[in-house]
């Protein structure tokens, strides 16, 4: 059956090609010192952690060459499974892909078979056109028939950022036919999705831009979505188990309760929207039929209100699930020792910690609400009780200086969460702190900034020595990693020693990437023989995508 719409998941630039782009910025560059700490050298290659683990893998097994042992596409798309089922719900044959690159044989058999009317391509973790334009082109050469629709926080920023001469040109370079503009935009997806199928002019339809003749862009009337929680939540029961794997996300909650300074998440999204318990409680027992052994909740913040956050926790422990779960945690908002033991006891397996700073005249600035000694309280708990921990930090805000930066490495060093990573600070003009610039002599944006206490390189000096320095907790790195990657390999059957083993291995390469001399070649390959022989003892379960692409299989 033809499908009325495809819709693509996530498309991983390599980072082969990545490194090559950004070290033409020269070696002092943001983007090239930042990439320094998201791989390791091994064996003459530079791979991220995910790509360092397939070679283990393709090693050990005897693999060929295209080896994909180990990809974070394992786990769906959320944005894509949440589409397809919406689509699906109104009925409308839907289907998706979860991540282009390890998936390309698929797809280009679901664009070939199954002709879909619309291809839609996410774009949730994008910053630059680069991987949509990629898309684009792909599933051109496929299918030139099928109308290619983007949407997401990408075309939302580059609407914003980019003036009337130039988003025609952007938009026309990205090349797809349709782009939909709202913070949410399923509504709008299905009602294109509906007269596309019946032959109803476009205009007819929110929320649409596309560009005319190259140079024109046409946009049809605004109405902003304001979609329901409980009427939108995934059907998990439309979908196979075994085609989605052990891990699943889900989101009971829209938008941020906090107004940090550096973030215009809660601007874009709008009033903070949360589902009902019951249909919470709907979903994750569908998960559960389905098999899953680790759920992921992406909420901004899962624990807000405190309240509905004991009820789920509670829920879990009544209806006896037996899944591990993760989520973003806002330990500075629990005080009480009871509810670090009702998370352990409801299946809690680790959670994604927005410290930022460990410095309190840093975290005001930012407008955090809460303080380091509070952090420290939380951290504690959950150290107490097993729940691993990734806390997140910023160098370089407004504020920031070498003693701030020295409270950091402190605080690490003392409370030690079982993870942690610090980047530059990025200059968002939409977010808060730009309305204060004057305050904090602040110019420039993105990654080229400078305020009056600190610059953007000098962050990256921060960045080196936090990650020299700290040595009570592991470094996580970014690139198709970051927190995220815990369910992922606890999904896959690691150990969470395991897992801790491999950050610590990961780390004592990682700090050789930049010698050439003998002595740090010699430490190298030590360094390199640890992991074959810690990867040894690992008993994982088979990637679902095992050699290049595989063969597709069609849903």
């Amino acid at each position: 059956m033809r499908l009325d719409c495809l819709i693509i998941g996530y498309n991983d630039t390599p980072f082969s090609r990545h490194l090559d782009l950004v070290g033409r910025k020269g070696g002092q560059a943001i983007e090239y010192r930042t990439a320094r700490h998201d791989h390791v050298r091994f064996d003459g290659q530079r791979l991220p952690y995910m790509d360092l683990l397939s070679e283990l893998d393709r090693r050990r097994s005897g693999a060929g060459a295209g080896h994909v042992g180990y990809h974070i596409g394992e786990v769906p798309n959320l944005a894509a499974v949440y589409l397809t089922s919406h689509l699906r719900r109104h009925g409308y044959e839907a289907d998706f892909v979860s991540a282009f690159r390890p998936e390309q044989d698929r797809l280009a058999a679901l664009l070939t078979e199954r002709d879909p009317v619309l291809t839609v391509i996410t774009t949730t973790f994008y910053v630059s056109p680069g991987p949509v334009i990629e898309l684009v082109e792909f599933v051109r050469e496929r299918n030139p028939e099928t109308m290619v629709v983007v949407g997401g926080p990408l075309v939302a920023n580059l609407i914003v950022d980019a003036d009337a001469a130039t988003l025609p040109w952007v938009l026309a370079e990205i090349g797809a036919d349709v782009y939909v503009h709202d913070g949410q935009g399923e509504d709008t997806l299905r009602r294109l999705t509906a007269a596309v199928r019946d032959g109803r002019p476009l205009e007819d339809v929110p929320n649409l831009l596309w560009v005319r003749d190259g140079e024109t862009v046409v946009s049809t009337r605004r109405v902003p979505e304001n979609n329901s929680l409980d009427e939108c939540a995934i059907e998990w029961g439309q979908f196979d188990g075994a085609d989605l794997g052990p891990v699943l996300q889900t989101r009971t909650a829209r938008s941020c309760a906090f107004k940090c300074g550096f973030c215009d998440y809660p601007i874009r999204a709008g009033a903070l929207s949360l589902a009902s318990l019951e249909t919470i409680e709907r979903e994750l027992d569908a998960m559960a039929e389905l098999g899953a052994t680790d759920v992921v909740f992406i909420d901004d913040t899962f624990n807000v209100p405190l309240p509905r956050f004991v009820d789920i926790c509670q829920l879990m422990i009544r209806k006896g699930y037996g899944f591990r779960w993760y989520s973003y945690f806002r330990c500075g908002n629990v005080r009480g020792s009871d509810m670090f033991d009702l998370m352990a006891r409801s299946g809690c397996a680790g959670v994604f910690l927005g410290i930022e700073s460990g410095d309190d005249t840093v975290l005001k600035a930012m407008s955090k609400s809460a303080s380091v000694d509070r952090y420290r309280n939380g951290i504690e708990r959950l150290n107490e009780r097993g729940i691993m921990s990734f806390a997140s930090f910023i160098a370089g805000f407004p504020g920031e200086t070498e003693r701030t930066v020295q409270h950091t490495i402190d605080f690490l060093n003392d409370v030690a969460p079982t993870f942690f990573r610090i980047e530059p600070w990025w200059y968002n003009h939409r977010a808060p702190i730009h309305q204060q610039a004057a305050k904090y002599a602040l110019t420039g944006r993105d990654f080229r900034w400078r305020h009056a206490t600190m610059d953007s390189a000098g962050a990256c000096d921060a960045v080196d020595r936090v990650f020299a320095e700290v040595t009570e907790s592991l470094w996580m790195p970014m690139w198709n990693f970051d927190f995220w990657a815990l369910p992922y390999l606890l999904g896959r059957g690691f150990s969470p020693e395991q897992v801790v083993r491999l950050h610590r291995l990961g780390r004592d390469l990682m700090v050789l990437n930049d010698g050439e001399d003998a002595g740090t070649a010699a430490r190298r390959r030590v360094a390199e023989r640890a992991l074959v022989d810690w990867y040894a003892g690992v008993d994982s379960r088979p990637s679902r995508y095992g050699s290049a692409a595989g063969s597709p299989t069609l849903r």
